[in-house]
């Protein structure tokens, strides 16, 4: 993911590790055998889009030489999913607080600033091919996509996952 959706899922991935969570992609065979303490795997898991405004147009907006561009949006739902994982030698326990961690860091100060409308977890299990430890986190986050018209091309660009805390 380059666009919108994967910039967003890469600052909650920079927001839990400046909260002293490691955080990684994804977690490989290759990465699981290197795992030395609690490690986040932070994927987005689903959106789901209502209505934005007539057609999606939300309005327009002026441009820094002067002119205005169109900016069209739709309402959206982004689930967010957490794979939070320790190595054996931790434990459970080290694999829950370490989940607990990244969840109050996004009930707090929201997922890369978007309010947490749900946060959800697993049981810890452990996956005995990686020898790991494993919770499952699932965080439901309101939002809108938008987006801008290029005039020139007669295209939609600068796409963006917008929502803030208040």
């Amino acid at each position: 993911m380059t666009g919108a959706l994967g910039r967003w899922r890469r600052l909650v991935a920079e927001q839990l590790r400046s909260a002293g969570l490691e955080t990684v992609e994804a977690m490989g065979p290759e990465r699981a055998a290197r795992v030395r303490g609690p490690v986040a795997a932070v994927a987005l898991a689903g959106a789901a889009c209502g209505p934005g405004g007539f057609q999606d147009y939300l309005g327009a907006e002026e441009t820094q030489d002067g002119g205005r561009r169109e900016v069209y949006g739709r309402a959206v739902e982004l689930t967010l999913r957490l794979d939070v994982f320790a190595p054996r030698d931790g434990g459970a326990p080290v694999c829950r607080e370490a989940a607990e961690r990244a969840a109050e860091e996004l009930l707090f100060r929201g997922a890369a600033g978007l309010p947490v409308a749900e946060l959800t977890a697993g049981e810890t299990e452990f996956l005995e091919r990686d020898g790991l430890y494993r919770l499952a986190v699932r965080c439901r986050c309101g939002a809108w996509l938008t987006a801008r018209t290029d005039e020139e091309a007669g295209t939609l660009t600068d796409f963006e996952v917008r929502g803030t805390m208040r």
